[in-house]
């Protein structure tokens, strides 16, 4: 039985000496067991502490670079789809103006043919009326590029703004060891211990003695 072992330590701690001593090395062995128990549960209490910090840590690191990579994959593909509708909506702009090149192309090969003078109010009516629709569309084509990009940059910030949020969510403030608490609640634990070992070997003494137990 490993008990006895502590029964010099427990001596030492309880001040028990002589002929009593004898008749209590169990008593005395179990009240420094007693004393000492806080103070490791105290050192286990520390240690898990440490541990479950780091094991936080290492968890808001991880969540944080997937964080930044979800946040950079969202805001490249929404400017890849903004960039994309800019080319399609200049491609239609260069079809419009092509478009209307070729109708005055072909207005003036009309009125050649016909004998209508350039300078005719006529056909001045009707160039201009082509170089209005031209340029109706491509205000209309201009306009809606500014929306898009509007709402792109809309979508960007609140993308930003989702994941600066996101950061704050996971990298919380981690409770760190409390090593002076720890040491305060061991130290009254083994005081609390010592004394009632004290008293058990007290009342041992007093009955090898034959005499009432002191009070401590």
């Amino acid at each position: 039985m490993c008990l006895p072992a502590f029964a010099p330590l427990g001596a030492a701690l309880l001040g028990t000496t002589g002929t009593a001593a004898a008749g209590g090395t169990l008593a005395a062995a179990t009240g420094t067991m007693s004393i000492l128990g806080p103070i490791a549960q105290g050192m286990l209490s520390f240690g898990a502490q440490a541990q479950q910090a780091r094991a936080q840590a290492e968890a808001q690191k991880r969540a944080s670079i997937a964080e930044n990579a979800r946040y950079m994959a969202q805001i490249s593909a929404t400017r890849q789809q903004q960039a994309a509708d800019a080319l399609r909506v200049a491609q239609e702009v260069q079809q419009a103006n092509r478009a209307s090149m070729e109708a005055m192309a072909r207005k003036q090969v009309a009125a050649g043919a016909a004998g209508i003078s350039p300078e005719s109010a006529s056909y001045l009516a009707e160039m201009r009326d082509l170089e209005r629709q031209v340029a109706e569309h491509s205000f209309a084509f201009e306009q809606r590029q500014a929306l898009a990009d509007q709402s792109y940059e809309l979508k960007a910030r609140d993308l930003g703004l989702q994941t600066q949020q996101n950061f704050i969510n996971i990298n919380r403030p981690i409770d760190q060891p409390d090593f002076l608490g720890t040491a305060l609640t061991s130290a009254l634990g083994s005081l609390e211990s010592y004394s009632k070992a004290k008293n058990r070997q007290l009342t041992i003494e007093a009955q090898a003695k034959g005499t009432p137990r002191p009070k401590v």
